[in-house]
């Protein structure tokens, strides 16, 4: 076997303590040839002290300004790109990998020339039997995409084998380096959530594959991530910005409408019993409609550490 060489992109931004337990199992990865490019996006904290005293040997690089996930990962593939890798991977910073996750994902996507980006199996990193994602399908119509399998046990997955998908998480991605030139980098526009959903809907456009590696695993914080004002915002604004970029025709009709009909009983609900959703909801909604994409309102008005979930 041979060992083309990957790129590791973790994004930091304020939780060095999650990121520093994400590197700790990257110094288990029985992969050859990898290396880590750790980037913070300008977190107001202590975590470049933090995370430079606990890892010396690591290079972190510290952007200017919060350029948001989805510039933060543009940032770091840009960089990436630059040490002549076949391969880059995107890995959220709250994570803990397997020693093996590596190696099986590039020998999965390896053998499937059209595939351009591939996934892992995640599991919940609390309870290590549950699943968080086991591929996943873009549901057009409704404007969304789901998990396959998420907070079912692990035992029912059917296969071992790789297997593609029309969704692919931002959780963890391996991607070709050569693909960036064909399918562009991620857009901007969202700065966080559901920036994967446009992602794997424009490579499919593209004529490329995805893929799900169910023997690459690795598992996820997820424990008490719920929804939160700050999420919502995005959520809302982003909802939109992908029904009118990614999809034509009717499906777009079918999905603005689903939209609409859904975050209009929810707007009834959230006026009466959540004010603070409700406030969150009417802005994203606006600020889709004046062009106020990128940070938005969405990082002044509503965030608090604890809501930054990617």
């Amino acid at each position: 076997m041979t060992f083309p060489k990957v790129v590791i992109i973790i994004l930091n931004y304020v939780n060095w303590k999650d990121t520093s337990e994400c590197l700790r199992s990257l110094e288990n990865c029985t992969y050859p040839n990898f290396e880590i490019l750790l980037i913070d996006n300008c977190s107001p904290n202590d975590s470049f002290s933090k995370l430079s005293e606990l890892f010396p040997s690591i290079r972190i690089i510290v952007t200017q300004t919060n350029l948001g996930y989805t510039g933060g990962i543009n940032f770091g593939i840009t960089e990436a790109l630059k040490k002549q890798t076949e391969y880059i991977f995107v890995l959220n910073s709250d994570t803990i990998v397997e020693k093996n996750f590596l190696s099986e994902i590039v020998t999965g996507i390896e053998q499937y020339p059209n595939v351009v980006a591939a996934c892992s199996l995640i599991l919940e990193e609390r309870n290590r039997n549950k699943i968080w994602y086991a591929g996943g399908s873009l549901v057009k119509w409704r404007g969304l995409a789901v998990h396959h399998l998420q907070g079912k046990s692990k035992q029912l997955l059917k296969s071992n084998k790789p297997q593609r998908v029309s969704f692919i998480t931002g959780c963890s991605i391996l991607f070709r380096a050569g693909a960036f030139s064909k399918i562009g980098l991620e857009d901007d526009r969202f700065f966080m959530y559901l920036d994967d959903i446009e992602y794997s809907a424009r490579i499919l456009k593209k004529g490329y594959d995805l893929l799900f590696v169910p023997t690459s695993i690795i598992y996820h914080r997820v424990e008490g991530k719920e929804e939160s004002a700050f999420k919502l915002y995005y959520s809302v604004r982003n909802r939109l910005l992908f029904i009118h970029t990614a999809l034509t025709g009717l499906i777009r009709w079918y999905a603005s409408i689903y939209f609409f009909c859904v975050i209009s009983y929810k707007l009834v609900k959230w006026s009466m019993f959540h004010r603070k959703y409700f406030r969150a909801a009417v802005f994203g909604l606006q600020d889709y409609f004046n062009n106020n994409f990128y940070e938005g309102r969405g990082h002044t008005l509503f965030y608090v550490p604890e809501d930054l979930v990617v």
